[in-house]
């Protein structure tokens, strides 16, 4: 027989009677409520196991765009702003460009997602729940060169008011590209420089090669009082031998005076005639030094000593220390200033005669016809080649004889030195190569280098030029053997070496 139970809520009250009264649930009181187990029948079956829930489908997880996830982030942020206390509701109107309350498609998004609808399916979506697992089907190719439309956000980086995440990371991307652009330009910088330097020195060592260098022999007397670190005296000597004999008389003494902290060159030159005395030399072969038979002219050191007995010549009586000598002959201007296309000099007409004469001879070594390079007539800044201004300094015997030739030689020096300033690289690569070329000196290699390193500067220094002995410096006189010389002054002379070279 069915037994029935009328319970249609769990629960039930009891009352006095022992009745059971069916109350609505909301009539009973929490004390009074007693659940109600219901009897099972005797030898039931077992209750069959309950079939396994079937899993829930899965929420499709809605993919949260840039704008949302910059509105959520600045959201973020201007509630962490404050502290709890104080925190106030933020209306959210325009966020990155989104007005919910006015545009009518954001509205929507914005109730749906607070109802927690489904985000609405796109075509590309659609699409793709069509094609399945093939993937050429139904599906849009991506478009070659396409942007990734991704914004990756870096939540501990500070927030930048007024500039939006994508276009701070293009501004550190341009600055980060200025400076690699930078980097590269000083490195090509560098390089430049680095190769100019590399140029420089092969360029010097080309010009050190060329020069010939010979051993310093015994030097006797090398303590003059006249001297200074700052100034480098250098002896250069020249000579007007016909049969190319190195050992000849030297027609041309000047010391090159180089004052680096003046920044003056001081050409003085020594005048041929000049009667003086020859250390530790017996010229007169008494056995004995320093007497009247020691006594000769100053070209004539040269040829008893060499470059080394005529420095201490000097040294001796001029008491200034000569330091290093050049030794050109004169042939060697002809190259020299022909590399510069030649220089400008003033002439007169009594010269440009008389110079007809050394040019003869010049003619004559060179293999070149008679009458090649004559002047017709002098002139000022009158423009002349190797050979005629070598003419020009051989010149002895128009004015006032070697007086004005001294003067003439030291002339042809300086004009060199001023076409050689304002000449370009190449033609000062001939120059330097054909005075290389040319020169014996007993300097070393190292003191070359330093040399012609500092040529480009030595060469824009102011210049003097001086002759010793001065006007009122000698006396003409005749020597032990007859010939006429210049009697010198010595304390005259060597007081003006002083005031004009070390004053």
């Amino acid at each position: 027989m069915r037994k029935e139970i009328d319970l249609p809520f769990p629960f039930r009250k009891k009352e006095d009677n022992d009745k059971t009264t069916v109350f609505d649930p909301s009539e009973l009181e929490e004390a009074d409520v007693v659940p109600v187990i219901p009897d099972e029948p005797a030898h039931a079956p077992a209750p069959a196991p309950a079939p396994a829930p079937e899993p829930a489908p899965k929420k499709e997880e809605k993919v949260k765009d840039s704008y949302e996830l910059a509105y959520e982030e600045q959201l973020r942020k201007f509630t962490e702003l404050d502290s709890p206390e104080d925190t106030q509701p933020v209306p959210v109107v325009n966020v990155m460009g989104r007005d919910y309350e006015q545009h009518p498609n954001l509205a929507r998004r914005r109730d749906g997602e607070s109802s927690g609808e489904q985000p609405r399916k796109t075509r590309a979506s659609a699409n793709n729940s069509k094609g399945g697992s093939k993937k050429g089907k139904g599906s849009k190719k991506k478009r070659k060169g396409a942007a990734d439309r991704t914004v990756h956000i870096d939540r501990g980086e500070p927030l930048k008011f007024g500039m939006s995440r994508q276009n701070a990371a293009n501004g550190e991307a341009a600055v980060k590209k200025k400076t690699a652009v930078w980097k590269k330009v000083l490195l090509i910088i560098l390089i430049i420089i680095l190769v100019l330097f590399l140029a420089l020195q092969l360029l010097i060592l080309r010009y050190i090669n060329k020069v010939t260098y010979r051993e310093t022999g015994t030097r006797n007397f090398t303590t003059a009082s006249l001297k200074s670190d700052h100034i480098l005296n250098i002896l250069v000597i020249g000579s007007d031998s016909r049969e190319d004999d190195r050992r000849g008389r030297t027609d041309t003494m000047i010391l090159m005076s180089i004052d680096k902290e003046k920044k003056l060159t001081t050409m003085t030159s020594f005048m041929r005639d000049s009667y003086v005395t020859l250390p530790d030399y017996d010229l007169d072969g008494d056995g004995a030094f320093y007497g009247e038979g020691d006594k000769c002219k100053l070209n004539a050191a040269y040829v008893y000593g060499g470059p080394e007995l005529l420095m201490d010549t000097i040294e001796y009586n001029f008491d200034v220390a000569v330091d290093k000598y050049i030794y050109i002959d004169f042939y060697s201007f002809i190259d020299i200033i022909d590399a510069v296309d030649g220089i400008e000099l003033d002439i007169t007409d009594e010269e440009a005669k008389g110079m007809q004469d050394p040019m003869r001879e010049q003619n004559r070594y060179l293999g070149n016809p008679k009458g090649t390079d004559y002047l017709e007539k002098g002139g000022k800044g009158l423009h002349v080649n190797g050979n005629q201004a070598l003419g020009y300094a051989r010149l002895r015997y128009i004015g006032n004889a070697d007086f004005q030739r001294t003067e003439r030689q030291r002339t042809v020096i300086s004009k060199l030195i001023d076409k050689a300033k304002g000449s370009g690289l190449f033609t000062l690569d001939k120059f330097a190569v054909a005075l290389c070329s040319h020169i014996e000196t007993n300097m070393g290699k190292w003191d070359v280098y330093k040399l012609i390193y500092r040529a480009p500067f030595i060469i824009g220094y102011e210049t003097k030029q001086l002759r010793i002995p001065g006007d009122d410096e000698f006396k003409y006189g005749t020597a032990w053997d007859g010939s006429s010389v210049l009697a010198v002054d010595l304390p005259a002379a060597i007081e003006t070496i002083n005031r004009e070279i070390y004053e």
